[in-house]
């Protein structure tokens, strides 16, 4: 018995031991895996050139981070940075206040991870940032539609609603457009009809990493004034709009920084765009050079004034129809304004000599029906690529 109960004992033991060897060659698979992590990671860090935790300290002592820092920073965030991190970098950067170089260097990280439109080297977009919380009718999207019947290539990027009840995506949607075109389909579009949308979304899959913490933080950051910077088709043209005048400098100035050829930063009256509300400043951003200037539509373009009520717009499918109706030939503040943006973003881009000239050709176009067949045949266009697809 006593043998028997030995041999036992010596069993049991060599079994707890195998079972100990095994857990201690776990544990140490574990912990190399993890020791292999962390070298990526810090490799990784050390690749983009600037370690996360070096941005925030930076950002903790109020100091700028030059155009590259903020590039590879960006860069860092997409790749593998976690959500506190992100947070904790747009916070402070608000907090200390953005510089230009800021700006461009998370428009260049972000663009350098973007899918790119080919749509041709002179493409106009009319985009705004958004933010002025007015509840207009979509008047950069029907401005669109105008300068493209009016000759110019325009490549307009933007999405669906962020701050308000309908955005440039889902007014586009409702009109019939086909909203989320690859790149090809939209180049195409841009080639043959004069006009294209690129769905934000799809061409920024980066935006997917910060998307969640923006939402949370539930404050502006950087991103909110990054969309205008970041057309997948590299637009050398644009009239962009700001919702609050003190912020034109920092976008002329990052935008010069970005290589565009010639755009003109715009704020009237607290809103995103030009009005026929009242007068407007204009920073005139023309290669490395910028020029201040104070337009009156009714004084500069012989466009009456009307009230912010007029321009009041509400869900995609009102907006649509107010849209579509313009096109159509219909008269009014929303035609006024639509012309009047669209005249500014023709001079922009040289398909009129002068503003008024671009208002006068915008005009043409909007009282006689051209605008319509122009977005018909976007129309058409847009639903064909996309089965093509």
């Amino acid at each position: 018995v006593e043998t028997s109960m030995s041999a036992t004992m010596r069993v049991a033991t060599r079994t707890m031991a195998a079972r100990n060897a095994a857990m201690a060659r776990s544990v140490g698979t574990r912990r190399r895996r993890r020791s292999i992590g962390r070298k990526v990671l810090q490799a990784t860090a050390k690749a983009h050139g600037l370690d996360m935790r070096d941005a925030i300290e930076k950002l903790v002592g109020r100091e700028d981070l030059a155009l590259e820092e903020t590039r590879d920073v960006l860069t860092a965030i997409l790749d593998n940075a976690d959500a506190a991190q992100i947070a904790a970098f747009l916070v402070l950067l608000r907090a200390k206040g953005e510089t230009a170089d800021e700006i461009a260097g998370l428009a260049l990280g972000m663009k350098a991870r973007a899918i790119a439109v080919d749509a041709g080297n002179d493409v106009l977009d009319i985009v705004g940032t958004g933010g002025d919380g007015a509840g207009t009718v979509n008047i950069s999207t029907g401005s669109t539609v105008l300068a493209a019947a009016a000759g110019a290539k325009v490549a307009k990027h933007g999405s669906r609603s962020v701050s308000s009840l309908c955005g440039s995506a889902d007014v586009l949607e409702k009109l019939g457009v086909a909203i989320d075109l690859g790149p090809e389909g939209v180049a195409r579009c841009v080639k043959e009809t004069g006009v294209g949308f690129m769905f934000a979304p799809r061409y920024h899959p980066g935006m997917a990493t910060v998307g969640p913490v923006r939402k949370s933080l539930r404050v502006r950051t950087a991103f909110n004034i990054l969309g205008p910077m970041l057309n997948p088709a590299s637009a050398s043209y644009g009239l962009i709009g700001v919702y609050s005048n003190s912020l034109a400098p920092l976008m002329a100035d990052a935008i010069t920084r970005l290589g565009t050829k010639k755009a003109l930063v715009v704020h009237s009256m607290g809103l995103d765009e030009l009005t026929p509300c009242g007068p407007a400043d204009v920073l005139e951003v023309s290669g490395s050079t910028t020029r201040k200037y104070t337009i009156d539509p009714q004084r500069d373009c012989g466009i009456p004034k009307c009230t912010l009520e007029d321009l009041t717009g509400g869900d995609a499918e009102l907006n649509a129809k107010i849209l579509r109706d313009v096109f159509a030939g219909k008269e009014g503040a929303v035609a006024d304004a639509l012309c009047l943006n669209a005249g500014f973003a023709l001079a922009a881009c040289g398909e009129a000599s002068t503003p008024q000239e671009g208002v006068a050709m915008a005009r043409e176009v909007q009282r006689s029906g051209k605008a319509l067949k122009t977005l018909d045949s976007w129309v058409a266009l847009s639903q064909e690529c996309k089965k093509n697809e």
